[in-house]
């Protein structure tokens, strides 16, 4: 005879906002009950989407068997520790979360979640690189689950048109835990009446990658999202012949770096963009091979170069922050976040803050330059264009306002902005050819060192004012012993706080507080053109 325990199953669904972890829910306990199951669900919303996920608690009880006499079974609200059989994660680090919960163990927990990430807002607005390790959490899943399973399965739902739950829903059963049949699970779903058709699909699909001989984290759907911008419109011979050259003069692990810069540049501006990138780096490649001693070495100067510069040529501007805006695909994934049909009237407003600087930018470098100095001017401009602003993307005003300077992006090359950026880029290409002469490794962490610029208006002007003082310092570092360790531990110091108190302390510690600027000319050190010298013998 089955015991109490055997014949309840306790599962723990963990779901953000969208993720449809309520329709998961709902699903399973209408096929419970379709099988003559007890079944009983509950939810604790999280405080915020990337704050907490909501966690939904199903509990079914098999009284199929029970005498008529006995009691009605008291089910439980939440899940308790070491009390749980499955647990479903629509994110990987929510299996994380789950595995500090104490909900998964070993003897009992199957734990099914999809290895996708959606980034909390600490990993977002940390300064360097915030992502957590995803790996760290694969590592303790496969520790602690009786049984893990793992699969991209925010790609698999994209490609079958559907949501996470219906490829969740088919995940939980390809693992076997739940002793229902497939026709039940299907019927779930029709019963739902929502988008049956692509939830079959997706079901279908992630049963099928549950199903594989190795449930681990290896297992990957057959999908690659496609990066907008990709897919070239101008004269094809010419991006194959760019493809090629990459393939022809740079090795195999930095081709497909430099192939994902060019992407970038085609996706930025046009052709021309990607094949100045291209050059850069095949002058920066052969100084590599000249002075960068063994091959790993040269290898990682190359690489991390590849990826910096790529980034910083891919600035965003006024023209590409109104491209981004106005593309279609940003509109469809709206609609999916939100979870509306593009057919129904929807308004989403943008809510913008440009400054002037941000309008002079797109102008021709000399009118820019002439409108920032120029006062009655600067007034005008700031009254018609700048200041907070709110715009409907739905509407036709609104969407035309963007549209119009999007397709300004063929005159980029001669804005001021585009001027400032390239004259700023040349000076740190400059410095890295004197540098890597002289200081090899130097030379790999001043490559790094373009990882303090990021984002747009005061946030850049912070970052670049730190990356325009650590190049000064690599200068006097150049020669000097531990040279590269010191850079090393200035950019961490600049990466810990917005106030930059933990920089000025490590720079007074190498006595080098003279390269700090004063509080007064602190806003002209953020966009200072700091002449590139070469290393002091």
């Amino acid at each position: 005879m089955k015991t109490a325990n055997q014949k309840r199953i306790n599962i723990a669904i963990t779901a953000m906002g969208g993720q449809g972890g309520g329709v998961l829910a709902d699903w399973i306990v209408s096929m419970g009950e379709g099988a003559g199951w007890l079944a009983q669900s509950s939810s604790v919303p999280g405080v915020a989407q990337r704050t907490g996920a909501t966690v939904y608690y199903l509990e079914l009880f098999d009284h199929t068997e029970t005498a008529a006499e006995d009691a009605t079974p008291v089910l439980s609200l939440s899940p308790a520790s070491g009390d749980v059989d499955l647990v479903v994660a629509a994110e990987l680090m929510e299996a994380g979360r789950a595995i500090q919960r104490n909900f998964v163990t070993p003897e009992r927990t199957t734990l099914i979640a999809s290895s996708h990430r959606a980034y909390a807002v600490s990993e977002k607005e940390a300064m360097g690189n915030g992502i957590a390790d995803s790996e760290s959490v694969h590592t303790a899943a496969r520790e602690m689950a009786r049984r893990y399973i793992s699969f991209d399965m925010a790609a698999v739902a994209e490609q079958t048109g559907s949501v996470i739950s219906a490829v969740l829903f088919g995940a939980i059963y390809g693992s076997g835990v739940l002793p229902f049949p497939r026709e039940a699970f299907e019927q779930a779903i029709r019963d739902g009446g929502i988008g049956v058709d692509k939830s079959l699909a997706a079901f279908a699909a992630g049963a099928e990658h549950s199903q594989s001989p190795d449930d681990s984290v290896q297992i990957q759907a057959a999908v690659v999202e496609k990066t907008p911008g990709w897919q070239y419109k101008g004269d094809d011979a010419e991006m194959k012949a760019l493809l090629h050259g990459i393939k022809q003069d740079f090795p195999d692990s930095l081709s497909d770096t430099v192939t994902e810069g060019v992407r970038r540049m085609l996706d930025h501006s046009d052709l021309r963009y990607a094949r100045l990138y291209v050059e850069r780096m095949q002058r920066l490649l052969e100084l590599d091979g000249a002075h960068g001693g063994d091959a790993k070495e040269g290898r990682h100067f190359s690489s991390e170069v590849a990826s910096r510069l790529a980034l910083w040529m891919a600035y965003e501007d006024s023209i590409r922050v109104a491209d981004i805006k106005t593309r279609s695909h940003r509109f469809a994934r709206l609609y999916q976040e939100v979870g509306i049909k593009e057919d129904k009237v929807s308004y989403f407003t943008e809510f913008l803050h440009p400054r002037l600087e941000e309008v002079a930018e797109v102008l021709p470098e000399r009118m820019g330059r002439w409108l920032l100095r120029t006062n009655w001017a600067g007034r005008v401009m700031t009254k018609l264009f700048a200041g907070p602003k709110k715009l409907s993307t739905q509407s036709l005003p609104g969407f035309l306002s963007l549209y119009l300077v999007a397709r300004m992006r063929p005159l980029r090359r001669y804005s001021l902005r585009d001027a400032i950026e390239q004259k700023q880029i040349n000076q740190w290409l400059q410095q890295l050819e004197e540098t890597l002469s002289r200081d090899y490794k130097l030379a790999c962490e001043l490559a790094a060192l373009p990882e303090l610029i990021k984002g747009y208006s005061k946030t850049r002007e912070r970052g670049l004012r730190n990356f325009n003082i650590l190049s000064a310092a690599a200068r006097s570092l150049c020669g000097k012993d531990s040279a590269a360790d010191v850079l090393r531990e200035l950019k961490a110091a600049a990466l810990k706080s917005e106030k930059g108190s933990e920089l000025a302390v490590a720079l007074s510690r190498h006595n080098l507080a003279h390269l700090l600027p004063s509080e007064v000319g602190m806003a002209k050190a953020a966009t200072a053109e700091i002449a590139v010298q070469p290393c002091a013998e």
